[in-house]
């Protein structure tokens, strides 16, 4: 559990050894009855953000509405917050593999991610030799079954190859589209794929 045992200033721990979390004017937005607590991701947050909170030596979402109201239920042995975009790795049942949530507490991917790493605001996930994004400008989850996935820069469309053939996925439907389409589309149609196909960064 030593992934959220943090010391913020909001942070506070009532008589009972309880803790909880208060804002800077001294009001109780999450009550004193956890275990442990901690932001999600840090400060540079929404307000209404959820925190992660520890009960019984499980992990789960409280709502810092004054009454902490429990978006989760107890369940998770880890969540962490991959960026401020609102999405969360989680473990639960014993699992080491890691899962996908919103920051509402929806699971979206079940725990079948081996490993995960950010460049720029692209999560490449990993599931055995398969590989996925999560782009958290855009909050488009890409499932994990490409061969491979190529960064070339930030202003570059990524370059997904399956089952050995290289194309894009467009944003708009999440589809691939090999490079080998250019040879029977139009060259206007083509290019729409490319225009709106994932990118490295966005604005």
């Amino acid at each position: 559990m030593s992934e959220i045992k943090k010391n913020f200033t909001e942070v506070f721990v009532a008589e009972n050894g309880k803790k909880g979390v208060k804002n800077f004017e001294g009001s109780i937005i999450v009550p004193a009855n956890y275990d442990e607590i901690a932001y999600t991701y840090g400060r540079r947050v929404p307000k209404d953000y959820p925190y992660v909170a520890i009960h019984d030596g499980k992990m789960g979402l409280v709502v810092p509405d004054g009454k902490g109201t429990e978006l989760t239920a107890f369940v998770y042995d880890y969540i962490g917050m991959t960026s401020p975009n609102g999405w969360l790795f989680y473990k639960k049942d014993g699992s080491k593999q890691f899962g996908i949530m919103t920051i509402d507490g929806k699971e979206v991917m079940p725990c079948k991610l081996d490993s995960y790493f950010a460049e720029i605001q692209n999560i490449f996930i990993d599931s055995g030799d398969r590989h996925g994004l999560l782009q958290a400008g855009i909050g488009m989850l890409v499932e994990p079954i490409y061969d491979d996935i190529e960064f070339v820069d930030p202003e570059s469309s990524l370059i997904f190859t399956l089952n050995g053939e290289k194309g894009y996925v467009r944003v708009t439907d999440g589809k691939f589209y090999p490079l080998s389409l250019s040879e029977t589309m139009s060259e206007d149609e083509w290019d729409y794929v490319v225009d709106e196909s994932l990118r490295a960064q966005y604005e």
